[in-house]
């Protein structure tokens, strides 16, 4: 072979060799060219995953909030439905002691009822008993006069004193022998002697003798004696309440009359209105 075909082969090969290295450089070049912008590629994949994460990350944190939610407010019910039923309990107790108080009251009403029934029995019987009294004081009176405005001594008779007011102010003769006196005496404790002198209540034996004496008061006026008839306290009230209309029926001309503790005017028996 020539020399000039021995270089030119040699160059051939240099130049082979030459552009061979260039390609593994630009090779090389490229590659690392490559890595750069592969890069941000994988970033972007792992950057939604990471997104998603949070997400459901904040999905479940809101979830577990909401179950806590949930289980308060099951705690705040069972604590409503422990109370509603205390509440229940309470009520039904409450109704209960309701229903006994209006038995009770039921009852007390009944039971006063029949108390009042009993006491207006009671007070009506008293009544009749009381009336009974004042009628049996009034029976052991009817044989009394009261002698009034007597003169009273030291250690006196008053029967003696009576039977001379019989014989010389009211002119029964022999009064002594035709009046029998059961007993007399002064009505009251002892006064001193300025005082009005105390009344004189005389029993006398027979009610017609009573009525004799008691007719001829009239006798005895122009003296301070007076005659009256004796009646139970509780009888002698409502009379003193009857005197005024008695005199005003007088000054009226009206024919007026008492027995006992009613007023008769005109024969008509007078009422308190």
């Amino acid at each position: 072979m020539s020399k000039h075909a021995l270089r030119s082969s040699a160059q051939k090969e240099s130049k082979f060799t030459v552009n061979t290295s260039i390609d593994k450089k630009n090779m090389n070049a490229s590659k690392v060219n490559e890595t750069p912008s592969r890069l941000p590629g994988k970033n972007g994949e792992k950057r939604p995953k990471m997104d998603r994460i949070d997400e459901m990350f904040d999905m479940i944190k809101a979830v577990m909030a909401k179950l806590d939610t949930l289980d308060e407010i099951k705690q705040r019910i069972v604590y409503v439905e422990r109370e509603l039923s205390e509440m229940k309990n309470s009520i039904e107790f409450a109704h209960a002691e309701v229903k006994e108080l209006k038995e009770e009251v039921v009852e007390s009403k009944r039971s006063d009822q029949e108390n009042k029934e009993k006491i207006r029995a009671l007070e009506e019987a008293n009544q009749h008993l009381l009336d009974s009294v004042i009628d049996l004081k009034a029976r052991s009176m009817r044989d009394n006069l009261l002698f009034y405005n007597v003169q009273e001594d030291e250690k006196e008779n008053t029967c003696d004193k009576i039977y001379k007011i019989l014989e010389e102010n009211l002119q029964i003769p022999d009064a002594r022998e035709k009046i029998k006196i059961d007993r007399s005496h002064r009505v009251g404790r002892k006064r001193d002697s300025n005082r009005k002198p105390r009344a004189i209540v005389v029993k006398f034996n027979y009610f017609q003798d009573r009525e004799h004496i008691r007719m001829n008061a009239r006798k005895l006026r122009g003296t301070r004696i007076g005659i009256a008839e004796q009646f139970p306290e509780e009888i002698e009230k409502i009379r003193q309440t009857l005197y005024p209309e008695m005199k005003k029926a007088k000054a009226q001309g009206h024919r007026v009359r008492m027995v006992r503790d009613r007023l008769y005017i005109n024969n008509v028996e007078f009422k308190h209105y």
